[in-house]
């Protein structure tokens, strides 16, 4: 058995977060200002005078990717509860809550553009070829869109993927549900013509795809910080650009208590770090040495070069030299 307490499910998706209400209401307020910016958007640029082909194109993404949201809104509303959604401390003003990041990892995973296919197959090629070909299970931490995770499902019998983004998680389930799945994400610089400005983007998941998710993956939303698995119910713990998020030592014991005797743990991802605590900005020698010193013993440590999250409409992409470290958990 590998849960160990039950889920709730939020218009289809499973939370496995114990302070639910507090919890929904963060998600629906991020959810929320998000459209507000898209809202904003359209008022500023509907009665541009000047580049009315220009404005179009942008009034176009975001009217069309405000509908989007307000979909997961709507649905979302009969989960909330009033009183927990006014105490959440949440403003228009922090540009997190006016991006969502969805689109930006349904695009790379789910859309077939050259550029993500290559960040893809360049992190799956060099992770598979280190680990064994067949285990048990395994566990995607931030699994964002959750092609990776579907890409590595093959040498699993099992595989779980969990984010602690509600609408990451309901995006998967609108793909696995839909045909297609269709989105903009608007460029007012960096571009070279009209087009570029404002392309629609068609995502999907392919039937053979779609029967492996049913058969072998399970997405869910969950906090590293507490995670619904039993101990030592786990072969193989992948953090894919998620050792960034959250410091190691919040979540080091929670992932050491549910891994497997001989299992491996596997980071790959740039130590791009998103929080301001400099004292838990680990270099990779000292992410190493952490893992070492609690048990671990060193199966890979190289750099390996992509870009990351390269759109194809934007002449600016970031390239990241990630850093790949595969650590296997000593046995007793």
């Amino acid at each position: 058995m590998i849960y160990k307490r039950e889920f709730h499910e939020i218009d289809g998706v499973k939370v496995y977060i114990e302070d639910i209400q507090n919890y929904n209401a963060e998600s629906y307020s991020l959810l929320f200002y998000h459209n507000k910016y898209n809202e904003y958007s359209l008022h500023k640029y509907i009665n541009e005078e000047e580049r009315k082909d220009y404005f179009a194109f942008l009034i176009e993404s975001y009217l069309h990717n405000y509908n989007n949201i307000r979909e997961i809104l709507l649905n979302f509303k009969a989960y909330i509860d009033v009183d927990n959604l006014l105490n959440v401390n949440t403003s228009s003003d922090n540009i997190v809550n006016a991006t969502l990041k969805d689109y930006l990892y349904i695009q790379r995973d789910w859309c077939y553009y050259g550029e993500g296919e290559k960040q893809i197959n360049i992190t799956i090629d060099a992770i598979k070829k280190l680990l064994p070909s067949c285990m048990e299970n395994a566990l995607f931490l931030g699994c964002g869109a959750g092609r990776l995770a579907v890409e590595f499902s093959h040498i699993f019998n099992r595989v779980l993927a969990t984010d602690k983004s509600y609408s990451m998680i309901w995006h998967i389930n609108k793909l696995m549900s839909n045909k297609t799945f269709e989105f903009y994400t608007p460029h007012e610089k960096n571009v070279y013509s009209l087009k570029n400005v404002g392309r629609k983007h068609t995502a999907y998941i392919p039937r053979e795809m779609k029967e492996t998710i049913e058969n072998k993956l399970d997405f869910f939303v969950s906090d590293v910080l507490d995670l619904p698995l039993n101990e030592k119910s786990i072969d193989a713990i992948f953090s894919i650009y998620f050792s960034d998020v959250v410091a190691l030592k919040l979540w080091f014991d929670g992932i050491n208590k549910i891994l497997n005797e001989g299992g491996y743990f596997i980071h790959f991802g740039p130590l791009d770090y998103f929080f301001s605590a400099e004292s838990a900005m680990l270099t990779a020698e000292e992410f190493k040495l952490f893992f070492e010193r609690n048990g671990y013993t060193t199966i890979a440590d190289e750099v390996i070069e992509t870009s990351h999250l390269n759109d194809i409409d934007s002449f600016a992409y970031k390239v990241y030299r990630n850093w790949l470290f595969i650590a296997k958990k000593n046995t007793i």
